[in-house]
């Protein structure tokens, strides 16, 4: 029987329970066994195993966040913090192991790779800034959520003629934001990857006002040189209009994940075990079309940053903007 173990990196993703779940169903479906790390790369450091049996796994697909938890570890990037990681490895007699996270989560695994470790990574962060797949494991989710809280926010905002403003989350990577954007069809929209100046939102405002719109919607995604209140103030001084703004913030992260995380969480899952059990290592999981592939870590993470500039170009369209 061999030992597989499972662990989650970085910021917590919708997926991340129900991929668990598939990977220990799978395991023990198989006659192998499946393990947990607590608390991701920490875990290893502190020694922090237990066996995951499917009574354990049963009811958990449909949860946000992880039962066996994640962190994010300084320690292991120290060389004595990555000798104790391969020592507990080795104590437990596991030289396989699932690394569910983003960027970081995946340059550790590279190095534990290089030092015999068997490693598949899953993807797994909703800001969908790993550039080689189409979808990261919970980007669908919190799209679907900022979606939902932004269409209850107009929904008041419309009853006394305000505008909003929400900021959504995704470090440097925009997708959260554009995604809602052109769902709810915004009135603007300001990312990260584009050089939009306040006077460019608004300028956005003030033609959809034109147009008849008394609830315009500015869409915002982190990492700007300016803030929601900075826009706010902008918005009320050149338009006159009443405004509200919100750091949509957390709720993008919590809460059942959508149909398509769900698959994605099997579908890695599964696959991750193929891997693993044909003795393979070193590989990323992402999405291509629809269909899930498998490509070396080290390409994975030197992909070059994309961005969907087709989809901005839509919301120019639908609103009629020049681009």
């Amino acid at each position: 029987m061999k030992k597989y173990a499972i662990l989650c990196s970085g910021g917590d993703c919708q997926g991340m329970n129900a991929c668990i779940k598939a990977f220990v169903n799978t395991c023990n479906a198989h006659g192998q066994k499946a393990i947990g790390v607590l608390r991701g790369f920490q875990g290893l450091i502190d020694n922090e195993f237990i066996d995951l049996k499917d009574e354990m796994v049963e009811n958990i697909a449909n949860i946000g966040g992880t039962i066996i938890k994640t962190s994010r570890s300084e320690e292991f990037t120290t060389p004595s913090g990555f000798q104790k990681s391969l020592k507990n490895l080795k104590k437990h007699n596991i030289d396989s192991l699932v690394i569910l996270g983003g960027d970081g989560s995946f340059r550790g695994a590279a190095e534990l790779h290089k030092n015999g470790i068997k490693v598949i990574c899953i993807p797994s962060t909703i800001d969908n800034d790993l550039f080689y797949t189409d979808n990261t494991l919970g980007f669908d989710t919190a799209v679907m959520n900022a979606v939902a809280a932004i269409d209850n926010i107009k929904q008041t905002m419309s009853s006394t003629d305000k505008a909003m403003i929400i900021e959504l989350m995704g470090r440097n990577c925009g997708d959260i934001a554009l995604y809602t954007a052109l769902v709810i069809g915004a009135d603007s929209v300001a990312l990260a990857e584009v050089d939009t100046k306040i006077k460019n939102i608004v300028s956005d405002v003030s033609l959809s006002i034109e147009r008849g719109c008394k609830s315009p919607v500015v869409i915002m995604s982190e990492a700007l040189d300016y803030s929601v209140k900075d826009v706010e103030k902008a918005i009320q001084k050149h338009l006159g209009l009443e405004v509200r703004s919100s750091e949509l913030g957390y709720i993008q992260r919590g809460g059942a994940p959508s149909l398509l995380d769900r698959m994605l969480a099997v579908e890695f899952a599964i696959r991750a075990f193929m891997l693993l059990n044909e003795g393979k290592s070193g590989f990323a999981l992402g999405v291509d079309d629809n269909f899930v592939f498998d490509i070396p870590i080290e390409e994975a993470n030197q992909a070059p940053k994309r961005f969907r500039k087709d989809l901005l170009n839509k919301l120019y369209i639908l609103k009629n903007r020049v681009n």
